[in-house]
């Protein structure tokens, strides 16, 4: 009986603690299935001139919240793509969560992440310092882990001031 009690307890926790999680992230999407957001920005040259070891010329970010199904739980993901001044571009995709009034996200294996707070008129900061890097690869496969990079936080790439985009600019983010 108690075993049985315990399972239904914990069961109505987990089930209540999903309809917590979408209400965590409404600042930066909507928790309704299929609900994207972004932002981005292209560092113009006068920036980068005034920066000179900033690496990251361009940069944009998209959440997307996506319901419950028979194979996934409810979740915000991410895309974070960057480009940076030798060319290179990259991609990351994962899931986020709530880190107090943070947003933080993050690539599986062990890949790293980024910490996101809103800023006025609908911008977000995107800190990469606070964790240090992010493995810009889509997955975790060994293959595909060593076609990526590890984007570093360094001297002029701590935070990225991003500007919100309209919705009909948004790729859904996908994971």
């Amino acid at each position: 009986m108690m075993f049985t009690r315990s399972i239904v307890l914990g069961t109505a926790l987990a089930l209540s603690s999903l309809s917590v999680l979408a209400g965590e992230l409404d600042a930066f999407v909507a928790a309704s299935d299929g609900a994207s957001a972004c932002w981005s920005r292209q560092y113009d040259a006068a920036h980068l001139a005034a920066h000179p070891h900033q690496q990251v010329t361009a940069m944009s970010l998209a959440v997307s919240y996506w319901d419950e199904t028979a194979i996934n739980p409810a979740q915000y993901v991410f895309r974070l793509e960057a480009d940076l001044r030798d060319g290179t571009h990259g991609t990351a995709i994962g899931p986020c969560s709530a880190e107090g009034d943070k947003m933080w996200c993050g690539v599986e294996c062990d890949g790293g992440g980024v910490l996101v707070s809103t800023r006025s008129g609908g911008n977000v900061l995107v800190d990469l310092e606070t964790i240090g890097n992010i493995a810009m690869t889509n997955g975790c496969a060994e293959a595909i882990l060593d076609e990526g990079f590890a984007l570093q936080s360094g001297v002029d790439d701590k935070q990225f001031l991003l500007h919100a985009l309209p919705p009909r600019q948004c790729i859904p983010a996908q994971y």
